[in-house]
């Protein structure tokens, strides 16, 4: 019995002994493929002079800490504290490096726009879920300077007047139909801002929420939300992932494949069908006619880029747009005082017998403000504008290695207490003074004299800002002369608290929120009746 129990014990130490090694021998060899594929202080000793951050976890970094979007604001506006004006985080195998002051954005984002104008490498988001196709997620370089020559030529100061009629109208649709829907507010301003981005692009009108293209653009843009979520897909943190079997990483090619389908087939609808309407000369005057008649094939652009290239305006402009007036509402909800002011400047400028119009935005400066306000309070997205590094750099005595994502940190810089008292506040008065417009802001050259940052900076600063401006100007000074926006007031006669929430996704639209919203006086939405009749009536004509 003593030898048996001797044999076991001997046995089993030997097998102890076996998975001991073979334990020590897996992990050296995931420890050398870490050390191979994630960049470190061991393989890099510049990394010792990384800028300063928190923690994170091995593998994934600081995954967990920018997975749920209604917290990012709060963190990286912490770690701006904690850590400075530049601070690094890490998800997966990505560097991460967050510009979190005025001077840095200006100092690396403008002043060196050579090395700090591309994007990350995104295997699903660019090369499969758009099929290399997105000007959005689209590398520094030839190609994008020609699309991007494109849009601008399309797309600045004077050619965005030329879509104000456009404006103008989808306005007071939008007016009436907050007469005769009010507590649809929140879809009436997605179509207002869909409607007049498709109007600008393909010259398609959007009459109504339930029309059929609307749907199949929101589904385009819940895609783009997800891909663009940090983390949401493993390869697009270890984009060294993607040459393993899809299942063992999330089935991402399956999804990017589906997504891709789905997306382009709509696109290229679009563009076929605004080819076909141009040729045979029925095609209403649009920034897509402008650029079909220009050749793009000849360009070296083929029908799939063109058609992303369209469509990617229609990315830009709808969801943006309306997230940005509906935060607005929010806003005016929450703070009856501001709205009131408003009121007061509309009502001295402008008066009862009419509508505002493009003429008065010089004299309202409190509207102006308001929308800068907005920018600021609640920039388009919960994470910032991501930029990409060409190049190794060294920045106020940190290593900058080549491939960071480097993030405008719009959340930590718009609410920073020392440039903005009471940050998380909504004070339009802040702007006072600020009488520039977006477009001009963005090219001071004190960054400190900045309005906000939501439009971007560097080469990749938005090109359709001049429209957006236009889109946000003409229906809040419209609301603000016509409507009062208020708390709702629940069965027990108490104000209902509205939703301050964000959905899930990349962009920070507001969760669906209550609010009163009701006409001023009788005067008034005669007055707004009367010009909507008339829009109708006119029909829609611009650029004659």
């Amino acid at each position: 019995m003593t030898e048996l129990t001797a044999f076991v014990t001997s046995l089993s130490q030997r097998a102890n002994s076996s998975a001991l090694r073979l334990g020590l021998a897996v992990f050296v060899v995931l420890f050398g493929l870490y050390l191979y594929l994630v960049p470190n202080q061991i393989t890099d000793p510049r990394r010792r002079k990384l800028p300063p951050g928190p923690r994170g976890w091995p593998f994934i970094g600081n995954l967990y800490d920018l997975a749920v979007g209604e917290q990012v604001r709060d963190k990286v506006r912490e770690w701006h504290r904690r850590y400075g004006d530049v601070f690094y985080t890490k998800i997966g195998a990505t560097d991460y490096i967050w510009l979190s002051s005025p001077k840095a954005v200006k100092d690396l984002m403008d002043k060196k726009s050579g090395i700090y104008s591309s994007r990350p490498y995104l295997p699903l988001a660019q090369d499969v879920a758009s099929g290399k196709s997105r000007q959005l997620f689209m590398a520094y370089g030839p190609s994008w300077r020609n699309l991007r020559k494109h849009s601008h030529a399309l797309l600045n100061l004077n050619a965005a007047k030329k879509y104000t009629p456009v404006q103008d109208f989808e306005s007071k649709v939008a007016l009436r139909e907050l007469l005769d829907q009010p507590d649809q507010f929140y879809t009436i301003t997605r179509r207002y801002s869909t409607s007049v981005i498709m109007l600008i692009a393909y010259g398609y009108r959007i009459p109504s929420f339930k029309d059929p293209l609307i749907a199949k653009i929101f589904s385009v843009l819940e895609h783009l939300s997800v891909m663009m979520a940090p983390g949401a897909f493993a390869v697009e943190t270890f984009p060294a992932l993607a040459a393993l079997p899809e299942f063992l990483v999330g089935n991402w090619y399956s999804w990017g494949k589906k997504a891709f389908e789905h997306d382009s087939k709509i696109y290229l609808e679009l563009w076929e069908t605004l080819k076909k309407t141009t040729d045979e000369g029925t095609a209403r005057d649009c920034f897509c006619k402008d650029f079909y008649l220009n050749d793009p094939e000849k360009n070296g652009i083929d029908n799939l880029l063109a058609a992303y290239t369209c469509g990617g305006l229609i990315e830009a402009g709808s969801e943006t747009t309306a997230t940005t007036i509906n935060n607005w509402i929010l806003a005016m909800t929450l703070y009856p005082e501001e709205m009131r002011k408003a009121q007061e400047e509309v009502d001295r400028v402008v008066g009862a017998d009419r509508l505002p119009g493009w003429d008065d935005e010089k004299d309202l400066p409190f509207i102006r403000a308001m929308i800068k306000e907005t920018l600021r309070w609640r920039p388009v997205n919960k994470y910032g504008m991501y930029h990409s590094s060409t190049e190794d750099d060294w920045y106020d005595g940190h290593f900058i290695p080549k491939d960071s994502v480097v993030v405008l940190n719009w959340w930590a810089i718009h609410r920073d207490p020392s440039r903005y008292p009471e940050p998380d506040e909504f004070r339009a008065s802040r702007y006072l003074g600020k009488d520039l417009s977006a477009a001009e802001y963005i090219s001071t050259n004190d960054p400190y004299d900045r309005d906000h940052f939501a439009y971007g900076a560097g080469r990749r600063a938005c090109p359709g800002v001049h429209v957006a401006e236009k889109s946000l100007f003409i229906v809040i000074s419209r609301i603000v002369w016509g409507f009062n926006i208020r708390k709702k007031c629940g069965a027990d006669g108490a104000a209902v608290e509205p939703s301050t929430t964000m959905m899930p996704g990349f962009l920070s639209v507001p969760e669906p929120f209550e609010c009163d919203i009701t006409c001023r006086a009788p005067g008034r939405e005669k007055l707004v009746r009367a010009a909507f009749a008339e829009a109708e009536a006119q029909g829609l004509k611009y650029r004659d």
